[in-house]
């Protein structure tokens, strides 16, 4: 049975979506905050971890991470899940969103033969909104077993390692490269 079932059915389900969609929110308006963090620190070596510290595509997957690990974290009220779900639920929903912006990013850029910041915005905003919307889902469908709330908890301590690691430590790919000076890492 479902989590929106034993709680009451639509109401619940509702509930679910519009606490995620609120999430959408925030993310989005952290997310393009943390684009200009490191610039406002002077280049704070420790707001590297957070905030984008170039313009490659992995720097930008920061903005929708930290800010949705955040949004896991914030209490969400009676009858919600339990912190362990909303995390392993933010694993799958974080990669998921990484992987739309890397593609859409990718895909557009293929077609257009460059990057357009109105549709960089629009790549992170839809990726986002999905991602809160799978979140959704997997939270209305209440917990998994086990070995689905452990692999949702591995992919975000592999997301939360790579994000600290590749952000002092990029490894020569594209996915590090800032396209205009082709330079990687922090400057």
């Amino acid at each position: 049975m479902t989590r929106a079932g034993r709680d009451g059915g639509t109401r619940a389900a509702r509930a679910i979506l519009s606490r995620e969609m609120a999430g959408a929110v925030f993310i989005i308006l952290v997310g393009s905050a943390l684009h200009f963090v490191f610039d406002w620190t002077g280049g704070w070596r420790p707001a590297a971890l957070f905030a984008a510290v170039n313009e490659s595509i992995w720097e930008h997957l920061k903005l929708a991470f930290w800010p949705g690990l955040a949004w896991a974290l914030l209490p969400s009220g009676s009858g919600s899940a339990a912190l362990p779900e909303r995390l392993a639920v933010r694993g799958y929903s974080l990669a998921l969103t990484a992987i739309l912006i890397v593609a859409i990013f990718v895909s557009y850029t293929r077609i257009l033969g460059d990057n357009l910041l109105a549709l960089d915005i629009g790549t992170f905003v839809l990726a986002v909104v999905i991602g809160q919307i799978g979140a959704a889902l997997m939270l209305m469908r209440g917990p998994g077993s086990g070995a689905l709330l452990g692999v949702g908890l591995a992919l975000l301590a592999l997301q939360l390692a790579a994000y600290a690691l590749w952000t002092y430590f990029p490894p020569d790919h594209w996915l590090f490269i800032e396209t205009r000076s082709g330079l990687t890492g922090i400057p």
